[in-house]
């Protein structure tokens, strides 16, 4: 099993960790400073199942939010736009979409984790 360092920014750090046997093309973990947010995207295909490791995310799936604290998970179904918000410094992981999935974004979840981040400065 690997971890690699994909991003660091103000927001803190992306991880993957990849590895044949996994089940998953990539699993990957987020460190998130207090009042930043991640996400903004749309998996088409898979659903994408999330885990809070520690801290207090607010996780909006579609029209739905969840305020997820240490250990708790919830299921992004396929189809559903979604991002989280740190209420804390959190670490939080992720799988099951797969790396193309990932990237594709949507627009107005995108606006909104833009507007979140430009406003943390």
């Amino acid at each position: 099993m690997k971890l690699s360092s994909i991003h660091q920014d103000k927001r803190g750090s992306v991880f993957a960790i990849t590895d044949e046997d996994l089940g998953h093309p990539e699993v990957t973990i987020f460190t998130t400073n207090a009042g930043f947010a991640r996400g903004g995207c749309i998996h088409t295909i898979s659903d994408e199942y999330v885990c809070v490791i520690s801290g207090e995310i607010e996780y909006v799936i579609g029209d739905t939010i969840h305020i997820l604290r240490d250990g708790d998970s919830v299921i992004v179904p396929a189809g559903t736009p979604h991002y989280f918000t740190s209420w804390s410094f959190s670490v939080v992981q992720e799988w099951g979409a797969t790396i193309a999935e990932k990237q594709e974004k949507h627009k107005e979840f995108r606006q909104i984790v833009d507007r979140i981040n430009d406003s943390t400065d």
